[in-house]
């Protein structure tokens, strides 16, 4: 009798309920939340419009903690996923909307964050991650939170239901590919400055560079690739350790480790792919088109921006990053130009 009443249990659908928690005071944004006995999915509406029927464009952030807002004694209040360009510009022709982190707070003070404004246990120790994040941060976790919001959104009054786009950044576009397969209410996908292989892949890319570029030695790249060895040999052998040795989990090496090129050649609506050159994360977008062209599918767009890293700074010859010149703002608005096609 115990285990029939657990297998009924384990059928019966998980009810998420759904809540409007209203305009947040000191920002002009609405807060929604998506609850669950396993769950919270915070999302925010940027620039509260729910009486105004529009498009809407879902953006995935990177793989870091961020809170959706950060506070300062003063009162001032900024998207730190969003900063980058000029969301209110972009909020005014469609609903913008941002879903929060797994397990991290929506609205923190700067002073409780670390120097990189991410939510950590001990603001003193970099990379200090929550144990509750560390269970939470892996691509199936992140795709159903994605997909969760989606699902409601296309039943809101004020939503334009053939018009749901998705846009992801880094591991965003990774998340936002994973959202859109076989979904019928994705209309559009983005995947910016993304890796369509492996986590491992763009790791030694990065290293590789590093030593190519003169900003490490040879030797001193070969050593740590070859722990990068010994580590994913640990990773396959305990798949499920949510130990933090390796930065994240062992659990979210192996979710971020498979290749999202299968899905991007799943995908039957229109995708855009946006990078910058100078980007050894990213570079592996080259082979996008190759691969669309063999298995004949006509429905990718290619966006390569010369001369910019992952986040489309500016790289002189010498390899220097320019913080101010910064070209997100024109990625975005080519990308716009593509959504209204």
């Amino acid at each position: 009798m115990i285990k029939t009443t657990l297998l009924l249990l384990l059928l019966l659908p998980i009810t998420v309920f759904a809540q409007d928690l209203g305009k947040i005071k000191g920002i002009n944004a609405r807060h929604f939340q998506l609850k669950s006995q396993k769950d919270s999915i915070d999302f925010l509406l940027i620039n509260d419009e729910i009486g105004k029927k529009k498009p809407v464009l879902l953006f995935c952030q990177g793989s870091h903690p961020f809170p959706l807002i950060i506070t300062y004694d003063d009162g001032y209040k900024f998207y730190p996923a969003l900063s980058a360009f000029n969301y209110d510009q972009l909020a005014r022709d469609y609903h913008l909307v941002i879903i929060s982190m797994p397990k991290t707070p929506v609205d923190v003070n700067a002073k409780k964050l670390n120097s990189s404004n991410l939510v950590v246990r001990d603001p003193a120790i970099a990379n200090s991650w929550t144990k509750a994040f560390l269970d939470a941060n892996y691509f199936e976790n992140y795709v159903n939170r994605a997909r969760k919001v989606i699902g409601y959104l296309a039943k809101q009054k004020w939503v334009d239901r053939k018009h749901i786009s998705i846009l992801g950044h880094s591991q965003g576009a990774k998340v936002a590919v994973g959202a859109a397969v076989g979904n019928r209410n994705v209309f559009k996908v983005g995947f910016f400055s993304g890796n369509p292989y492996g986590r491992l892949d763009q790791t030694f890319r990065v290293l590789r560079n590093s030593a190519l570029t003169g900003k490490r030695p040879q030797a001193e790249v070969q050593t740590e690739i070859d722990r990068y060895y010994k580590v994913w040999e640990d990773v396959v052998k305990h798949p499920n350790d949510r130990k933090e040795e390796y930065d994240f989990s062992n659990r979210n090496w192996i979710s971020f480790e498979k290749s999202i090129m299968p899905s991007l050649l799943k995908l039957d609506m229109p995708l855009y792919v946006a990078y910058g050159t100078e980007d050894p994360v990213a570079i592996m977008c080259d082979m996008i088109p190759i691969e669309f062209t063999a298995a004949k599918k006509t429905n990718l767009t290619m966006k390569a921006y010369v001369g910019l890293e992952h986040n489309f700074r500016e790289v002189s010859s010498d390899g220097v990053i320019h913080d101010d010149k910064i070209h997100w703002q024109e990625a975005i608005e080519e990308f716009v130009k593509w959504l209204k096609l």
